[in-house]
């Protein structure tokens, strides 16, 4: 991976993280960047046990003792993602930071939705509520980051994946809701989205999405590489504000898109918001 820009980012350095999907791929990508941007310790959870073994052996080799721990987790099973938290919580004290990249994808989406929102959805609700806890200032935490990972397909009104695009929706919906000045005030704790194009991973070659350009959310738009979207990923970290949405796709750095994101929820709301206000 090409050397940061983002050098001992006081948002990063010595700080405690926690990276969910992060045996392989964008996921191991961010562990390895966080490591080399002098993070503490990275926690990274996953179910694939062999590469999530591979992967720490390999950090401590780089890193030293005690800086990367791989915590095998069904992050969809409530105890177990909870179990993982406070393994981190009981040894550092500490948590800083949590990005939420795990994530599944199933072209047969009618016998695998459910799997697809308890992955997607509703353990990145849950993975951001515990982060919240223990992070936030107005509950003796010290203030710290959530990066929820969504994708373009979010943005898009008409998928051929409708169930992974409505979790992605939701994902960024959700994060924006509880990223808000309103919470963010209180918490001093960021919220922020990534809305990843296609890269380069096994999600797309497992299912030869790659080759379904229907399946994209652009036809014209190549898969970037890992080391790509790590870098995106690594620059919203250390300078995206709370409540805020980037894009990162086509190789390019990571760009914000809030502006996008607001207008279009401005239109939505026009007629909306007089039926909201109760009597």
């Amino acid at each position: 991976m090409a050397a940061s820009i983002f050098k001992a980012s006081e948002n990063i350095e010595e700080k405690v993280f926690v990276v969910t999907g992060g045996a392989a791929g964008v996921g191991a990508g961010v562990v390895r960047a966080l490591l080399a941007e002098n993070a503490r310790h990275v926690a990274f959870l996953d179910i694939a046990e062999r590469e999530g073994a591979a992967l720490e052996a390999e950090l401590l080799n780089k890193f030293g003792a005690l800086r990367a721990k791989f915590i095998k987790c069904d992050i969809a099973d409530e105890s177990q993602l909870n179990s993982a938290f406070m393994q981190v919580i009981d040894k550092y004290r500490r948590l800083d930071g949590v990005i939420n990249n795990a994530a599944v994808l199933n072209t047969d989406e009618t016998r695998n939705f459910k799997k697809i929102i308890d992955i997607n959805f509703t353990a990145t609700i849950q993975s951001s509520l515990l982060a919240l806890n223990f992070m936030r200032v107005d509950k003796s935490g010290t203030g710290g980051i959530i990066l929820n990972i969504s994708s373009l397909w979010a943005l898009r009104g008409d998928s051929q994946l409708p169930v992974y695009a409505a979790t992605k929706t939701a994902v960024l919906h959700f994060s924006n809701s509880i990223g808000g000045i309103q919470h963010n005030s209180k918490t001093n704790v960021r919220v922020i989205t990534v809305c990843l194009g296609p890269t380069d991973t096994a999600i797309l070659h497992r299912h030869n999405l790659e080759k379904n350009e229907d399946c994209l959310p652009s036809n014209s738009e190549e898969r970037q590489r890992v080391e790509s979207a790590v870098s995106g990923i690594i620059e919203v970290i250390c300078k995206g504000r709370s409540g805020t949405t980037w894009m990162v796709a086509s190789d390019d750095p990571a760009v914000e898109i809030t502006k996008n994101i607001t207008e279009s929820f401005e239109v939505l709301c026009r007629g909306v918001n007089e039926l909201l206000i109760g009597p």
